[in-house]
């Protein structure tokens, strides 16, 4: 009986009944109505004739202003009536006004239907997400009239506004010509469609008007919002950090029945409204003053939509003053122009960015001119130190409440403070003063000169013409990188804007600025090198063109923009100068090869060779000591004892790019290079130039496009859960003593530049050991490094991996290895030596086809005699010359010319299969069938600008897996991983991949949301995959709050000066008596003076930037940015601490001068008002 109960339970009320089927179905134009997508479905499911198999359409509930919600079910009778729907999905795709329609199982037994259950996975929003997004489209819903929009700059007491141009929309006041005015309405975009920035815009266009304009600010540019009633009638006023972005499109477009088509790029984007908006755009755009219709309810409406949307707090407009000025009038800005060109460059270049960046209007420069000159009579350096300084702190102003007179007599007292002896100490030796200009829609900017790692180019001739050279990035409003945008073509706009500028040059401060080439890397962040005419007393004139030609004979690559243009960028990459050799001392040495024939997805059988030594080649011990000692000297980091001695170093070489790693068979001075190191010829170019030296393994970290593969491969959740818990946990333990503290900031890089991991043991050892724990400045420290783990595993899945590590890729000479094995050995910080031993992962980050990881044997020490070779080589991974294919090549198309290998021996991720790795058709160059001009290169950057996917082709990569069963093996998945090996090759080739090619995905997974969404607003799924689970388990403070959060529980602080002295005073008192405290304390005022920026001193401390972004790789860029310069700067206000050890005094005089210098400076730092 009991069975019989479980048989009739299962079957239903009849045994015989057929099984009734749901199918989710989602990607529903939502713009089509109930009746449209039935008929659609009616004719889809015709069995035969006029036959018809019964079925019930469900669509979900509509948002305001649509007609479906985009998703809903389908139920079928019967499993037989699924197979036949299924038979009708599979080719041609189902489509509803062109858009695809995707099904899943909801409910029902598809177990016999494997087909239709893994077609596509319907991802589940749940229902107070959607009603969440349905509240944001009713309270975003009023459009509100508009009279006035009016740009200008605000008073330095925030009390009056300068108009400098204005829109009149008042339907209520006719024009001169009594002739129809456009119309303007103010509405809220909360990005929902198309993925666009949230956005406040104001759109203008008359019926009568052939275009409609639209003013666009994103909300995270927005600073501050006051408002306020002028004369009855309400306005509110924006305060932005950047310019706000301009676009116009026709008023009637042509219809093709398809909204979402039609809405596509339908705008372009414009860099002025019209020729006198075009003048003060530059200058007169980050301050917005909108006046609205007299309604009662329009104020209301704007302050319920700014709520609702988090806008900063509206407050009481201040400027109750209004006045229509001419502050940057053609007259005025002739004006300034003949100013900065009657200055030597330098200081033009400052004053130039006193009004580029906005920091100063015309007549407030005009009113500095008599104390520039002032200063110039001092030295031309001195004047441009001061104006340096000047630009940094009148930023501040404001928040100091300080006139801009008395900031200028402060920079100028800290610079007079600091003296004119600036001999004592320099930058490092291959580092140079680099100035900055960002090209925006609007206007560009102008920064620096900061420390950087200088190039070949700006070597050869010397710091005196250091600032002939200008490093130009192109970027959008913010410094963000220009985007896809749904509704807005930026394409056409780039083209004109970035084209113009690298063919026709840039004028700064007076002199004429031309392209020069770029960097690889430079020009992945939109970057290139910028060059103004010189006479060299050796070289003669020097131009741009003259530059290039003595790089080298580009014969090889001439023909090819993308090509030539990568050729000549290894002139510019950042490197430390070494030592040069000899021709005798250069031996090439060919390539080990193999050669076999491949068959193609496409089918196409074509022998292919592949190179084992691609891009490596040797140097001997001698040479490479030589090496090493050079840069011990430029980089005193490198001279500590436990520091290991490199076994391999990326180099640049004349026309050579690639690696060495050191032969300890070779005697004497050599460097053997092979063939395929060899870009172009520069044979009288023979000094050795570093790129990096790999004296230290890298730490091995997880990320989510490896967390994917990996699922997909058959590793479990459970592996993945347990590594981020087990950070998080470790993390926060970490946190206890300096000790534990200073091991969490070296495994994730942080703290570098100030010495974090090395002076926290230090403290402790000085009995500091209090400050660590009860230090509110030294617990903000920590606080930011939890904060900033934490934030990288949410956002990023970037979880560190135990008994795994990340070196560098180097070939196995003599070819001892057999062709799954490898030799590595890990050695750091005097810690014993570790010998990688027994099954190992090897990968190669971006791992974005199912074939992207390979297993392999590690060899362990190397006891047997044949394997003797390679005992000394450390913190490498050493890969087979033997087999039907390299190694590296298997790995996203790798090779040895410094890519970087991830090497893990944590069984759990050991994936259970392996799939083949990818093999895609070699694509030529893109050939002009002529030789490249340097407007070829310009064309090329321009179209490498526009198409820069490969971000793109990534995520909607990632996407695409999560919602596919078969993950990254989707077919689907494959063709992206495809197209993202041409775009990753783009910079060679000159091929572009069009973005139409990127399939994306109907919907987002939560994990998706990026830092200024909500992932339960209605637009995100909740991801089943490993990355969705991953995504929930960290919780992360906003950066506002945990900034304002106490470090340390009242009562508990101590005074960081009082424990510092106590604990110095004793073991330093009787030397500091001798010691002459006065002399150098103004120069370390100078050096120690904290400007005002948007960073705390913490922040920069740790070296990261806690502010939420829509752009986070932009702010790894920056974070590495303000690493680098602060970590020089860092090394130079050592430098002058020290003093010159060769000065003459004895050495007791010499350590006493030392120690005064840093009491001082120690001193200084505690002084709060210098």
């Amino acid at each position: 009986m009991s069975g019989q109960s479980r048989s009739r339970n299962t079957a239903g009320p009849s045994s015989n009944a057929p099984t009734p089927v749901i199918l989710g179905i989602s990607n529903v134009p939502e713009h089509a109505s109930f009746q449209q997508v039935k008929a659609q479905f009616d004719k889809l499911l015709l069995r035969g004739g006029d036959r018809r198999i019964p079925y019930t359409l469900n669509l979900a509930q509509a948002a305001p202003g649509k007609k479906n919600g985009g998703a809903g079910t389908i139920q079928l009778s019967s499993l037989s009536d699924a197979r036949f729907l299924q038979s009708r999905i599979q080719k041609p795709q189902f489509k509803i006004m062109g858009n695809v329609i995707y099904f899943a199982k909801m409910t029902g037994s598809l177990a016999r239907a494997p087909q239709v259950h893994n077609s596509f996975i319907v991802p589940t929003i749940r229902p107070e997400a959607l009603k969440k997004k349905k509240e944001s489209l009713w309270n975003l819903r009023h459009r509100i009239r508009v009279c006035k929009v009016q740009f200008g700059v605000l008073g330095r007491n925030e009390d009056s506004l300068f108009i400098e141009w204005e829109g009149d929309y008042d339907p209520e006041m006719p024009n001169a010509r009594n002739e129809e005015k456009p119309t303007a309405y103010l509405s809220f975009d909360d990005g929902r469609e198309g993925d666009n920035p949230r956005s406040v815009q104001i759109e203008i266009g008359g019926h009568s008007d052939d275009f409609l304009r639209r003013i666009t600010i994103p909300m995270q540019q927005i600073k501050s919002i006051s408002s306020a009633y002028d004369f009855g009638q309400p306005f509110v006023h924006f305060v932005l950090h950047c310019p706000p972005s301009f676009e116009i499109r026709p008023q009637y477009m042509p219809s093709s029945g398809d909204e979402i088509k039609d809405k596509r790029q339908s705008w372009r984007r414009l860099r002025a409204f019209d020729t006198a908006h075009e003048r003060v755009v530059p200058f007169a755009s980050r301050s917005l003053r909108v006046v609205f219709t007299r309604d009662e309810d329009h104020l209301t409406n704007f302050m319920e939509m700014a709520k609702y949307v988090r806008l900063p707090r509206l407050k009481q407009s201040q400027a109750e003053y209004i006045y229509k000025s001419d502050l940057f009038g053609r007259k005025e800005l002739q004006k300034f122009e003949r100013l900065i060109t009657s200055l030597p460059w330098v200081v033009g270049f400052q004053c130039e960015a006193l009004l580029r960046n906005c920091l100063l209007h015309t007549s407030e420069i005009f009113a500095l001119e008599k104390d520039i000159r002032r200063l110039l009579q001092v030295s031309v350096r001195h004047a441009a130190e001061v104006l340096r300084q000047y630009v940094i702190l009148v930023g501040g102003v404001s928040m100091n409440k300080e006139t801009i007179t008395n900031c200028f007599k402060r920079a100028e007292r800290e610079c007079n403070e600091r003296g004119s002896d600036e001999s004592v100490v320099s930058w490092p030796l291959g580092t140079f003063e680099c100035r900055h200009i960002s090209v925006t829609p609007t206007s560009f900017m102008l920064e620096g000169p900061y420390p950087e790692q200088s190039n070949r180019v700006i070597r050869r001739y010397g710091d005196k013409f250091e600032e002939y050279f200008l490093r130009v990035a192109f970027a959008d409003e913010g410094g963000m990188k220009y985007r896809f945008e749904f509704d807005v073509d930026t394409q056409e706009f780039i083209r004109e804007r970035v084209g113009s500028v690298l063919k026709e040059g840039l004028i700064v401060a007076g002199r004429h600025f031309t392209f020069l080439a770029y960097s690889s890397s430079a020009l992945r962040e939109h970057s290139v090198w910028f060059v103004a005419p010189f006479e060299h007393p050796v070289y003669g004139y020097v131009d741009a063109e003259t530059i290039r030609q003595s790089l080298g004979d580009f014969t090889k690559v001439i023909r090819t923009p993308a090509r030539y243009g990568a050729r000549l960028s290894q002139a510019f990459s950042s490197t430390d100068p070494t030592v040069a050799v000899l021709p005798e001392e250069i031996c090439t040495i060919p390539d080990i090869s193999v050669t076999t024939e491949v068959v193609f997805p496409n089918r196409v059988t074509r022998s292919i060779t592949r190179d084992f030594t691609d891009g490596v080649g040797t140097i001997s011990p001698e040479l490479a000591d030589e090496i090493w000692e050079r840069l011990r000297a430029i980089r005193p980091s490198r001279s500590k004892e436990d520091v290991m001695k490199p076994s391999a170093y990326q180099i640049r070489m004349g026309g050579y790019k690639g690696m060495v790693c050191v032969d300890y068979t070779l005697k004497g001075r050599k460097i053997c290079p092979r063939p395929s190191m060899n870009k172009f010829d520069a044979p009288e170019s023979l000094d050795i130039e570093v790129a990096q030296a790999f004296e230290k393994p890298g730490p091995m970290y997880l990320n989510r496009p490896l967390i994917m593969l990996l699922e997909t491969l058959g590793v479990r959740h459970h592996a993945f859960i347990a590594l981020q818990d087990d950070a998080v946990e470790s993390a926060q333990e970490r946190l206890n003593t300096p000790e534990s503290s200073a091991l969490l900031l070296d495994l994730h890089g942080l703290g570098s530049a100030f010495r974090l991991p090395s002076l926290l043991p230090r403290l402790a050892s000085y009995g500091l050991g209090q400050l660590h724990e009860k230090d509110p400045f030294f617990r903000r420290i920590l606080m930011y490094t939890l904060f900033h783990v934490k934030r990288e595993l949410k956002n990023h899945a970037r979880i560190p991996v135990p008994d795994s590590w990340t070196l560098v890729g180097v070939a196995d000479e003599y070819s001892v290895l057999e062709e799954d094995e490898i030799y590595a050995c890990v050695s750091d910080k005097g810690k014993p030596s570790r010998w990688l031993e027994g099954y190992c992962m090897v990968s190669r980050s971006p791992t974005v086809h199912p074939g992207d990881v390979r297993m392999v044997r590690a060899i362990g020490e190397p006891k047997d005699p044949k394997y003797a070779v390679f005992e000394k080589i450390v913190n490498c991974v050493v890969f087979p010359t033997k087999g039907p294919r390299p190694i590296p090549s298997c790995l996203g198309g790798g090779d040895l010319d410094g890519d970087l290998y991830n090497l893990v021996l944590h069984s759990d991720l050991h994936p259970p299969v392996i799939d083949s790795p990818a093999e895609y058709f070699p694509e030529g160059d893109h050939d002009l069938g002529r030789e490249s001009t340097i407007d070829d290169i310009a064309d090329f950057v321009v179209e490498f600008i526009n198409s820069d996917i490969l971000g793109l082709i990534g995520i909607n990569h990632l996407m695409l897996a999560d919602q596919r069963p078969q993950g990254v093996r989707d077919d689907d998945c494959k063709a992206l991983a495809e197209l993202h090996s041409k775009a990753v090759d783009y910079n060679k080739t000159g091929k572009p991949v069009s973005n139409k090619k990127v399939k994306k995905p109907p919907m987002k997974p939560d994990w998706q949301a990026g830092e200024l969404n909500d992932p339960g607003n209605g637009d995100f799924y909740e991801s089943e995959r490993a990355l969705g689970v991953l995504y929930r388990r960290i919780q992360l403070e906003k950066p506002d709050e945990l900034k304002a959060r106490e470090p340390i529980p009242v009562g508990q602080a101590v005074k960081q000066q009082s424990v510092v002295e106590n604990a110095l005073n004793a073991k330093l008192l009787r030397y500091l008596v001798k010691a002459d405290l006065r002399r150098d304390e103004p120069e370390l005022i100078r050096l120690l003076a904290r400007p005002h920026a948007r960073l705390t001193e913490e922040e920069l401390v740790v070296g990261t930037i806690l502010e939420q972004t829509s752009q986070p790789a932009r702010r790894r860029d920056m974070m590495t940015r303000l690493r680098q310069q602060s970590g020089d700067l860092v090394l130079y206000v050592k430098g002058v601490i020290h003093g010159d050890p060769g000065s003459g005094l004895t050495e007791e005089d010499y350590l006493l001068r030392w120690l005064a210098r840093a009491w001082v400076a120690l001193q200084v730092g505690y002084t709060k008002e210098r």
